[in-house]
Formats: structure tokens, sequence, C-alpha cells
């Protein structure tokens, strides 16, 4: 199995979702998949940071560095699928829930 069909089924995507996430059809995906096409520099580039992989890994050049767990996967993607101000307003959210939750587990002196 390729490294591109296992990483699109790992994220539980169908073909035509990668294909609109790379702007290419379907049927580029496919062909990558099967091995008949190469993606080119810059959809390995969209490829490699959509799956938080790098390019050498994608070409099955080497083992994956992280195994990065589900959710945080989950995360990664949809902060990066933010505009600027969306993923400004997530990290505020996040950095209020980091000031809640110390004050919380604060042990008064």
């Amino acid at each position: 199995m390729s490294k591109i069909k296992e990483l699109r089924l790992k994220h539980n995507l169908t073909q035509e979702e990668l294909g609109k996430i790379l702007n290419v059809q379907k049927a580029a995906v496919s062909k990558y998949e099967k091995g008949i096409a190469s993606p080119s520099n810059e959809v390995l580039k969209k490829l490699s940071a959509f799956f938080n992989v790098s390019i050498d890994y994608l070409l099955d050049n080497e083992p994956p560095k992280n195994n990065i767990e589900s959710e945080e996967t989950k995360l990664l993607n949809g902060f990066q699928s933010l505009n600027t101000d969306g993923q400004n307003i997530l990290l505020n959210v996040l950095n209020s829930l980091r000031m809640s939750h110390s004050k919380i587990n604060a042990v008064p002196v």
C-alpha cells in the first residue's frame, strides 16, 4: 500500500476529499496511490504539511519520525486548516484554558 493511501485511510479521507485539500482531481490521487503517477513537488509539500510527515517518508525513504496520537493529529490538522485569525483565536482560548487550569490546581501557601 502506498504511503499516501495509508495516510489518507488513517485520516478517514476519501480520494475526493484529499484531492480537494491538494487542489487536484480524485483521479490524480488514485494515480498517486497506485504508483501510476508521481505527485509534483507542490503536491508533495502539501501532503507533507497536511499529514505532518516528511517528504522522504512519503517517498518511502525513511520511517515516520513521530507517532502522534489520533486526537493530536486531528487538533493539528484542524489548527492548520484555520486562517490566521482563527489560529490566533484558538491560541487565545488555549492560553485561557491553561491559565484557568493552573489556578484550579494551584496549592494555597
